[in-house]
């Protein structure tokens, strides 16, 4: 996948993944509430992932390459967009 080039396919992309992994938490079986590493490690990740979103959606629709730029490469959920992903 290339890397998004406007602010409409960096939400796209994360809103993507944020319903994905909305998914995956709602498909988990059953955990033992604070003892599931890996779903609070799910849990974590959405936390991130809503953060990105806020901050994205602070940018505008003004926002000039260079601050995209800056912003996909601060994104860990976009780093590494170019080839494969982090999360």
């Amino acid at each position: 996948m290339s890397k998004p080039q406007t602010l409409q396919e960096v939400q796209d992309l994360l809103t993507a993944r944020r319903v994905a992994l909305n998914e995956e938490i709602a498909a988990y079986p059953g955990p033992i509430t604070g003892c599931d590493a890996q779903f609070n490690h799910l849990l974590e990740l959405r936390v991130g992932l809503n953060q990105d979103l806020a901050r994205l959606s602070e940018l505008g629709e003004g926002t000039d390459a260079g601050t995209l730029e800056r912003f996909i490469e601060s994104c860990r959920f976009l780093a590494g967009e170019a080839g494969e992903n982090q999360q």
